[in-house]
């Protein structure tokens, strides 16, 4: 039975409410209002009453601020003491009250909202969920129902928030559109639940009549998808998994992504995880069961759409669409109806996402290994997108020819090279367009990272070797072509500073790199480098090494199949073979600067080869194995095209290849200096100290001990001679100096490049600047430039390759006329050691001096200085003593050239280009000959084969000198060319050939 007072409590409300709905104000709605609280909590039974009289409380507050918020007043609800107590009268009845009032209230909360919105919004309806949460927001009222919802979620277990989210739902779909910002703020609670259930709820409503879901379902998954990116990707993958809505799920979830771009995006990231997990084969996609109106074309369409839209990871769901393109035809189809529009989109200078996330650099790391992959249709995919961005931004398009070029081919199998082959389409520029960007910027970055990270020599590595396959294969293709428009050797020539700095570069690492190693006696039996006194020497490290680095090594950069470290050697080689590749000299002209520097570097590469050959690396090493042989050849053929079309080149190859010959790698080729290194890591002592070494008996004994040395180490270590260069070592030299001088269309200008080599020769080896002229003067001068003539005497003994040098020249006639200077020296100093007492014959012990003399006499031969018979001076002169080859070197040779100067004028130039001394005309006086005749005639027991041969033969063909035109030869014919003769083919330096081999020409004189 009701107690009075709650019988009273209810008379009191049944009969205020009835006044209510009949119009009549009450004077005391918070009386009203507590006696309804009361009721709710005594006499559960008034519950639906109770909340009724709450709903029209909350109606009125609501109505108010509608006709409020349209005159731009502020909320006047705010003050409504009704509508605040009974807010905190239910707070405190969710909060502390039994568990069975949240399902109840939650409940009223949810349909009075749907009934508030649905009937307030058609005067004032929000264009979407944004606008109507900030226009429902604004009253206190609503704000209070959704306070009381969200309680009451918190307190529900999972079949009550079940429950409440099918009535939300419930509700959303009859009051639908205005309820929706209600279920986007209230979803946010339980935000994994309800997006699960509105797609659900979706799919199974999905029958495929109308091109999209509605507008409310995309804006409410849009709007709790920003707030809660992962649950709405968990519950798009759960969706899809789901087998018994596979049918409709699909389609349904792909036009709810190309209604809503938040959707879009997180199916992107769902269909990322699937083909990480390898879940995306487990889908089962059923286009049979879809709806009519849903055909597979219309799919593509619309998922190459949203492949435009997608701001991120659309690329890589391009690639592995390209990928899977092998399994699935219709994924090729999607893809080239993709570039259709997007290419339109492009060309039309529209904006589009899936190429702003290749320019914000979000996947060009992706797209640019796909353009390296096996899969042609991959390869050809990523090509396209980075030749597409290029439009947009130039930057895609040089960081991926960059990137192209850094590939390295190690991993790849033999013949395929799909790095080269993205490259060469890559750089054919986008079709459609005349605008394609310059080549230029790519390669300029490409070398700065080279002269910038070169510890990085696996990239350096890479970057070289590409460019030179690349610039190969342009040689290759025919004019016309792509590539040949292209003209990367021609870009690459405008780039050649660049080359040359790194070629530069990678020289001076190497020999820093190289440790030096201690000498022992087998190098000082090699010889060491010639230093002349008031020469100008430059200091090199003249010991090969192995160029194998520690730095690439503790890094792990490998590459080939044996796993051989990448060293400087490497680097140094494919740079110059990518010099090769270029036209220089014929294309483009280069400057100055790059041809004394291209010379320098040349040369310098030419003394590189060769102390790795000495060093016992002649075999083929390197990551393109490459022998000795192959190295020089293409040395050979850059000297020569380059110094064929620039004097200045000439002059500068010539200078440095016989510095380093003479002075910086001497020991190369035979030399050796003075005397040993002295140490100079001792600590110096005190002068004092030392004078007090020397004691005070200097001056009793009359003697000294002041020496020629370093004070405190000795006098000069005297060294083993010189032992000359081995065959190999003087070929190559002498191959190298041919290379810079011979002209194939120009003789003349081969004569002026020997001719240079003799002032060269002159220039290093003359000590002095006066006395360097070609006249010989009379004896007594030779007082005067005695200390010179000793000092070029000893120079040709320590180098023993000016032999060889000045052989090669004098093949060249006139060329060797230029060093008579250095001839005239030699020649000085040898009559005057001839004149000594200590001049020893051919049987004596000291042979350097009749060593000297025959090399002197031959060259003179050859170079046509001396006419028959004084040019078979060299071949006589052993069988006669000391006293006698000072006799005929005075009377024959130094005579004869001093009234005769050696000079370019006496040589004659037949029609083939060809520059000698005819026999006939030149024929020595009696005067430089009878000498020699009575010297031979003492000694005709030992030399009278010669004698004839020289004298008597010669005069008995022509008595009168001038009967015979042509000369005639009484030996044994040779195949060998002649010394001395006319022609210069095959003419090379060296040694005395034996007397068998010497022919008799006209104009020797008679008995």
């Amino acid at each position: 039975m009701i107690k009075q007072p709650v019988l009273a409590e209810l008379q009191y409300f049944v009969k205020s409410v009835s006044l209510l709905y009949k119009g009549v104000p009450l004077k005391d709605t918070g009386a009203l209002v507590k006696s309804a609280l009361h009721l709710l909590e005594d006499l559960p039974s008034t519950r639906d009453a109770v909340f009724d009289y709450f709903t029209l409380v909350f109606n009125n507050a609501v109505k108010v601020y509608m006709l409020s918020a349209e005159k731009n007043l502020p909320d006047p609800s705010v003050d409504d003491e009704a509508v605040q107590e009974i807010h905190e009268a239910l707070e405190r009845l969710v909060t502390s009250g039994p568990a069975a009032w949240c399902p109840l209230i939650s409940s009223w909360c949810l349909k009075l909202l749907g009934e508030v919105c649905k009937k307030h919004s058609r005067r004032r309806p929000p264009p979407d969920i944004r606008s109507a949460c900030n226009l429902w927001l604004g009253c206190s009222a609503i704000r209070y129902l959704l306070s009381l919802s969200a309680l009451c979620f918190e307190k529900l277990n999972d079949r009550e928030m079940d429950e409440c989210i099918n009535e939300m739902l419930a509700i959303y779909g009859t009051h639908t559109p205005f309820f929706d910002w209600v279920v986007a703020r209230l979803g946010g609670c339980f935000p994994l639940k309800v997006i699960s259930s509105m797609l659900a709820m979706g799919a199974s409503r999905f029958s495929g009549e109308f091109d999209q879901p509605s507008e409310s379902e995309v804006e409410v998954l849009s709007y709790l998808g920003l707030a809660h990116e992962n649950d709405l990707r968990s519950a798009l993958k759960s969706t899809l998994e789901r087998e018994n809505t596979s049918k409709q799920a699909i389609p349904y979830l792909l036009l709810l992504a190309k209604a809503s771009e938040t959707i879009s995006q997180a199916l992107v990231t769902v269909f990322l995880n699937l083909h990480d997990e390898k879940r995306l084969q487990s889908l089962k996609v059923q286009p049979k069961n879809w709806p009519s109106n849903i055909s597979l074309p219309y799919v593509l369409h619309t998922v190459a759409g949203l492949l435009l839209k997608i701001k991120k990871n659309a690329i890589q769901v391009t690639l592995i669409l390209a990928k899977l393109s092998t399994q699935h035809s219709w994924c090729q189809e999607l893809l080239e109806i993709m570039f259709v529009e997007l290419e339109t989109l492009v060309l039309d200078k529209h904006p589009v996402p899936l190429l702003e996330d290749i320019i914000r650099d979000g996947s060009r790391e992706i797209l640019w290994s796909s353009c390296t992959a096996h899969v042609p249709y991959v390869q050809q995919v990523a090509v396209r997108l980075v030749l597409l961005a290029s439009f947009k931004s130039n930057s895609v398009f040089h960081q991926s020819i960059v990137y192209l070029l850094s590939v390295g081919d190690q991993t790849l199998t033999a013949g395929t090279k799909p790095h080269l082959n993205a490259l060469v389409r890559l750089l054919g520029g986008p079709h459609g367009t005349s605008d394609v960007p310059k080549v230029r910027p790519a390669f300029e970055t490409a070398f700065e990272k080279i002269l910038i990270g070169h510890n990085k020599k696996t990239d350096c590595w890479n970057i070289l070797h590409n460019l030179v396959e690349l610039l190969k294969l342009e040689r290759a293709t025919i004019l016309g072509t792509t590539l040949r428009k292209v003209n990367c050797i021609g870009t690459i020539q405008e780039l050649l500073d660049r080359v040359l700095k790194i070629w530069e570069n990678f020289m001076n690492h190497e020999r820093q790199d190289t440790p030096a190693r201690p000498r022992t006696e087998q190098d000082d039996a090699k010889g060491s480098p010639t230093k002349e006194p008031g020469k100008r020497i430059k200091s090199e490290h003249l010991e090969p090494e192995s160029m194998d680095t520690q730095e690439d090594t503790a890094n792990g950069q490998r590459i080939g199949n044996e796993c051989r470290a990448i060293t400087y050697q490497d680097l140094i080689h494919e740079t110059v073979r990518l010099t090769e590749c270029l036209d220089i000299g014929k294309c483009v002209t280069i400057g100055t600067g790059q041809t004394l520097k291209l010379s320098q570097l040349l040369v310098k590469y030419f003394f590189y080869c060769l102390r790795l050959s000495a060093g016992g690396t002649s075999v083929p090493m390197g990551i393109i194995p490459e022998s000795l042989d192959e190295s020089l050849n293409r040395v050979y053929n850059l000297l020569s095209k380059h110094c064929a079309h620039r004097k200045a080149a000439r002059t500068a190859a010539l200078r440095e290849l016989l510095e380093g010959a003479l002075f910086m790698h001497g020991n190369l080729f035979g030399s050796q200096s003075e005397s040993q290194a002295y140490s100079f890591d001792k600590p110096d002592d005190l002068l004092i100290r030392l004078n007090q070494k020397q004691g005070i008996a200097l001056n009793a004994y009359r003697a000294t001990v002041l020496h020629a040395g370093i004070i405190g180490q000795g006098p000069k270590i005297p060294t083993k001679k010189a032992i000359g260069p081995a065959s190999e070592m003087q070929n190559h030299l002498l191959n190298a100096i041919v290379a810079c001088c011979q002209d194939v269309n120009d003789h003349q200008a081969t004569i002026d490049g020997f001719s240079y080599v003799s002032l060269l020769l002159v220039e290093m080896i003359s000590p002095d600047v006066m006395y360097n002229g070609l006249p010989w003067p009379e004896e007594d001068f030779i007082k005067v430039t005695m200390e010179r003539d000793l000092q070029i005497q000893r120079t040709f003994r320590h180098s023993p390759i000016l032999w060889s040098i000045l052989g090669l020249v004098a093949c060249y006639r006139p060329s060797l006329c230029y060093c008579s200077v250095l001839l005239r020296a030699l020649c000085a100093s040898a009559l005057h050691q001839w004149r000594s007492k200590t001049a020893e014959t051919l049987n004596g012990q000291k042979t350097d001096l009749m060593y000297m003399t025959t090399k002197l006499l031959e060259l003179m031969a050859l170079a046509q200085l001396l006419p028959p018979p004084l040019s078979y001076l060299h071949i006589v002169l052993e069988y006669f003593d000391g006293p006698e080859i000072a006799y005929v070197l005075k009377e024959c040779v130094w005579n004869y050239m001093k009234d005769h100067v050696p000079s370019p004028v006496l040589f004659v130039c037949d029609p083939t280009g060809f520059h000698w001394r005819d026999p006939l005309t030149s024929r020595p006086p009696i005067q430089y000959t009878n000498p020699l005749r009575n010297t031979m005639q003492k000694k005709l027991t030992k030399v009278g084969h010669l004698y004839y041969q020289m004298f008597v033969g010669p005069e008995l063909r022509s008595p009168t000198g001038s009967g015979i035109q042509q000369p005639q030869t009484i030996l044994q014919p040779v195949s060998q060319p002649v010394i001395g003769g006319m022609s210069d083919s095959g003419l090379k330096a060296g040694p005395s050939v034996p007397f068998g081999t010497i022919p008799l020409g006209p104009g020797q004189e008679p008995l």
